[in-house]
């Protein structure tokens, strides 16, 4: 099976959700119109990357109105949209979260950020694993920027069945390891993997990184511009995923008590 999957990219406005709502709309039509099934896009695009004092007032809970609106952008363009959130919990815990938001506007899964970055320990707290989960036929994990440098994050969402990773980013990093990560981890798992990255910056420091899209081969399929909105569109083919896991069965030799 074959699946067209979108990556997009913009500059949130920093605490705007109503505003960055609408560029999530528009990148989903966009994407919709161009055939893909699924679009990822940017770490905490719905409400911009915040400080420590601004992250309490920029977090939305998964049940409130502002995740009402942006799960009504998947449904109404038909397709599923993965997207990062500030999320304030029940418990009044705030989180660094990705949501998946499937075709019919159904929240299917969140992913709650492992590995917090240095400013992100100051409000967010960290997530307790990975989890991949079933969408339309393929088997997804999600993890988000900073988890890309730890390749257990890729590792434990392939050995439970992942075929495609779904990334969102804002990476203070150079450019270039952003892309080496990226390709890395999808070499490392014989995996696909979309990588959507956040343009602007944060506190005068810019962000980093195009978003791409890369097959089990490490291979870069598709490249977005490296500043500014864009959309890139790529497919995802089950039959590679078994090509190069027949070939290099990575997951199937690994020995973990080998390695301490």
């Amino acid at each position: 099976m074959k699946t067209r999957i979108g990556c997009g990219q913009f500059a949130p406005a920093p605490g705007d959700i109503q505003r960055n709502i609408r560029s999530i709309r528009d990148q989903a039509r966009d994407a919709a119109g161009r055939g893909a099934r699924i679009l990822v896009l940017p770490e905490l695009c719905l409400c911009g990357y915040p400080s420590a004092a601004e992250a309490r007032a920029r977090a939305v809970a998964l049940d409130g109105p502002e995740m009402q609106s942006a799960r009504e952008c998947a449904r109404s363009a038909g397709i599923a949209v993965c997207f990062g959130l500030a999320e304030s919990a029940p418990d009044g815990r705030l989180y660094n979260s990705m949501a998946y938001v499937d075709d019919t506007g159904t929240l299917r899964s969140v992913y709650r950020k492992v590995h917090l970055w240095v400013d992100e320990k100051a409000w967010a707290v960290p997530g307790n694993g990975f989890e991949s989960f079933d969408a339309g036929g393929l088997r997804i994990g999600i993890w988000i920027c900073y988890d890309t440098r730890f390749p257990e994050s890729a590792r434990s969402l392939a050995r439970s069945g992942a075929t495609l990773g779904l990334i969102g980013s804002a990476w203070f990093g150079p450019e270039e390891e952003w892309e080496l990560a990226v390709r890395s981890r999808a070499m490392d798992n014989g995996m696909f993997v979309a990588g959507a990255a956040v343009q602007g910056a944060f506190d005068h420091v810019p962000f980093h990184g195009a978003s791409l899209v890369v097959d089990p081969h490490g291979t870069v399929l598709a490249r977005a511009r490296r500043d500014g909105e864009d959309l890139i569109i790529a497919e995802h083919d089950d039959e590679a995923v078994r090509k190069f896991r027949s070939r290099l069965p990575l997951l199937d030799d690994l020995r973990p008590g080998a390695y301490g």
